[in-house]
């Protein structure tokens, strides 16, 4: 060795395996796969602790007030939210202000929706005939607002490439609204919907501020409200009443079944779309990334990077979600069983049918990236009233007739319709195009 030379640790090269397993964790694909498991798991186990502890009559207007509030949820996706996905992959370096602007954006939107949410609340009350109850009132309104901004934040995070980030902040809530209703529990405090509403509220706005107020407090320009609303509606003008038809649609379809079949051909429905339902888990986690990709890539590559980007894509998920969509539908009726107990397998029927529908979903959302990606979603809007008008001819002879298999139909039917109209819209585009 030379005196006084410096020493030289030797370089450990990490193992391949270690290499390859840090990669995969930073994937953008599985932060989204694990943040919709995350959020959806959580959605599922706080439903069925609700009804556990509340009691039939609470959890029924704890249902209602979920109803009111993810229809106000919808609407502010399709102002701030499903925008944001497609204008982010562009003018990363104004990312700061255009972040903060949007957050701003989003509390001003859930602030009117919240109105919206206690006005129709207050209507419930009233067409039944009952007092309002103000902390029923109060806490779907401030639920309103909670899960807006946690949406905003979360689909932020996406956007800039910290969906672990993102994972973490659903996951901390999902801890932390079972210990706060154990602790209200242990308190002796009366469990009602409107106490477990208040919660969810709570443990989404503690769990999102932290993140909120980083995103406010990035080094950024002025806001700029009136340049990124304009932006946002050329994207959203169509989304925005799509949310209506869309709800409309479904809701629809579960009253007339309900009037015509009563509520255990109903129970036995909804249990088939809770098992196709994991399915979808799968889809909506790739509405945290495919937006952001696609518009990159007409951005980049235009029409034709477009096409091939969403090709690529729809090959590498469709054998996946085929693959799903078989494991849950041949056995069905064995699922059923296993899951819900042995009154639900004659509904394995319905499974497979709603599997059909699962596959035009995916299809269909799909192509509506591409419709996003080119600021053009007149057409989606214009698929979706075209098959609420066919589900609302066919739905009553077919339920009338066929019974709960009748009614998986017309739900199935109904998304076939969308998803051909919107292929073949794309198809005449790119023709035209070429």
């Amino acid at each position: 060795m030379i005196p006084g030379a410096p020493v030289i640790e030797p370089v450990r090269a990490e193992a391949p395996l270690v290499t390859r397993l840090k990669r995969f964790v930073r994937r953008p694909a599985l932060a989204s796969l694990l943040d919709q498991a995350v959020v959806s798991g959580f959605g599922f186990v706080s439903g069925i602790a609700t009804a556990r502890l509340v009691g039939i009559e609470e959890f029924g207007l704890f249902v209602l007030i979920l109803i009111v509030t993810a229809f106000a949820q919808g609407l502010h996706n399709a102002l701030v939210t499903a925008p944001m996905m497609t204008l982010a992959a562009r003018g990363r370096r104004a990312a700061s202000t255009y972040d903060a602007t949007v957050l701003a954006a989003a509390f001003l939107v859930s602030l009117v929706a919240a109105a919206g949410v206690a006005l129709a609340l207050v209507a419930v009350f009233a067409l039944r005939h009952h007092a309002v109850e103000t902390g029923v009132v109060i806490a779907g309104a401030a639920l309103t607002v909670a899960q807006n901004m946690q949406l905003t934040v979360r689909r932020t995070l996406f956007a800039r490439g910290r969906g672990l980030v993102a994972v973490a902040m659903d996951s901390v809530r999902a801890i932390a609204f079972p210990l706060a209703l154990a602790a209200a529990w242990s308190s002796g405090m009366v469990l009602d919907a409107a106490l477990v509403t208040a919660l969810l509220a709570g443990t989404a706005f503690v769990t999102a501020l932290p993140l909120a107020y980083g995103i406010w407090r990035a080094p950024r320009r002025g806001l700029r409200l009136n340049p990124v609303a304009s932006r946002h509606w050329g994207i959203g003008r169509w989304m925005f009443p799509l949310v209506f038809v869309t709800f409309g649609q479904e809701q629809m379809a579960w009253i007339v079944a309900g009037i015509v079949l009563g509520d255990e051909a109903i129970g036995g429905l909804r249990a088939a779309q809770y098992l196709v339902g994991f399915v979808i888990i799968l889809l909506t986690a790739t509405e945290n990334i495919l937006p952001t990709a696609a518009a990159h890539a007409h951005e980049t590559g235009g029409d034709r990077g477009l096409r091939d980007y969403l090709e690529k894509a729809t090959l590498t998920l469709g054998p996946l979600v085929g693959l799903f969509l078989l494991a849950i539908a041949i056995p069905a009726g064995t699922w059923l069983n296993l899951v819900f107990g042995p009154a639900f397998e004659a509904y394995a029927a319905s499974v497979r049918i709603l599997a059909v529908a699962v596959a035009c979903i995916f299809l269909r959302d799909m192509v509506t990236q591409y419709f996003r990606a080119t600021h053009d979603t007149g057409p989606v809007f214009q698929a979706f009233v075209v098959s609420l008008v066919v589900s609302l001819v066919i739905m009553y002879p077919l339920i009338a007739h066929d019974g709960i298999t009748g009614a998986a139909l017309v739900i199935t039917i109904g998304h076939a319709v969308s998803a051909a109209h919107l292929i073949l819209t794309m198809r005449r585009r790119l023709a035209r195009g070429a």
